[in-house]
């Protein structure tokens, strides 16, 4: 199995954009992601909004037709996300099969948006089971605010649960006590830990900062003060990351971490495609690329 410390998240266009203008954003796409150091693979997210009955409405282009498009385009391998609550295990699989047939082995599987509903699909643990059985490689949602976090990722590991996307982050508090906990919870239990991919979002405005806080990120007001006041909030975002990143790091060296880390790098609109290859690329020129390596070297994937 090909391994990835830094993966791009891509968003698929809106589903009804003409085949012209979703090979020109494909194309766009493409020529950044190609400029980016160190990315092997695309992980494409499904677009879905939920109305108060549970019930999905999918706004963006099908993420696999949008994949297999990019694919076409460039040697990255893919990740496809499905919000797996909403198909019912019949449902699941065919889904699967097809997945696999187009020659996509690598999902992230998301689970309920509220606990109150009672949907008609799978929960995120029979998922991962289902699809390990059928050799694919599996990955879920780490959201370092939630409660017990710990205690899920390791629930999901022992399902079949390969890596883990986070959130997006800008302050590494929570996560670093959610990777000492996790690592000394699979430790004491003779588990091999997931990969933890750290997702990260450079910002250009005010717009960026209320969206990734109505996403459920954590901005603290020191944090979203120091944005808003910068002369250039762009450039201001990349510092705040590349800090977050390495006291991450620091914490996984200091307390040896047995966790393998990589990154997952996110843009939100396109505005933001080529603040996010300037991310990437500032990283490149720290010590990211050894931190990686080293806390890769116990990857299950």
């Amino acid at each position: 199995m090909q391994d990835h410390n830094i993966i791009i998240e891509v968003i698929p266009p809106s589903r009804s954009s003409s085949e012209d203008y979703t090979n020109k954003i494909a194309d766009r796409i493409v020529d950044v992601v190609n400029e980016m150091k160190g990315v092997s693979a695309v992980n494409i997210p499904e677009i879905v909004e939920e109305n108060h009955l549970g019930l999905p409405y999918y706004k963006n282009f099908d993420n696999r037709k949008f994949g297999l498009l990019l694919r076409e385009k460039c040697s990255k391998d893919l990740i496809i996300n499905t919000v797996v609550v909403y198909k019912p295990m019949e449902e699941f699989q065919q889904w699967l099969d097809e997945s696999m047939n187009y020659g996509i082995n690598k999902f992230v599987f998301v689970g309920a948006k509220m606990k109150s509903i009672k949907y008609p699909g799978l929960g995120v643990a029979d998922a991962n089971s289902i699809a390990k059985g059928k050799k694919a490689c599996v990955g879920n949602i780490l959201i370092p605010e939630r409660e017990n976090e710990a205690d899920r990722m390791v629930s999901k590991t022992i399902s079949g649960c390969n890596f883990f996307t986070t959130q997006i982050l800008f302050e590494p508090k929570k996560i670093c006590g959610i990777l000492g906990n996790y690592s000394a919870k699979c430790s004491s239990s003779g588990l091999k830990p997931a990969k933890i991919f750290l997702s990260f979002a450079p910002v250009s405005g005010i717009e960026d900062i209320t969206f990734i806080k109505w996403l459920g990120a954590e901005i603290q007001e020191a944090t979203e003060r120091r944005l808003k006041d910068a002369k250039d909030t762009e450039k201001e975002s990349i510092n705040i990351v590349v800090e977050a990143l390495h006291e991450i790091f620091e914490y996984a060296e200091k307390n040896s971490i047995s966790v393998p880390l990589g990154l997952n790098f996110e843009y939100l609109t396109l505005r933001n495609l080529e603040l996010s290859k300037s991310l990437t690329n500032t990283l490149s020129d720290f010590k990211t690329e050894n931190y990686l390596k080293k806390l890769a070297a116990k990857a299950s994937w």
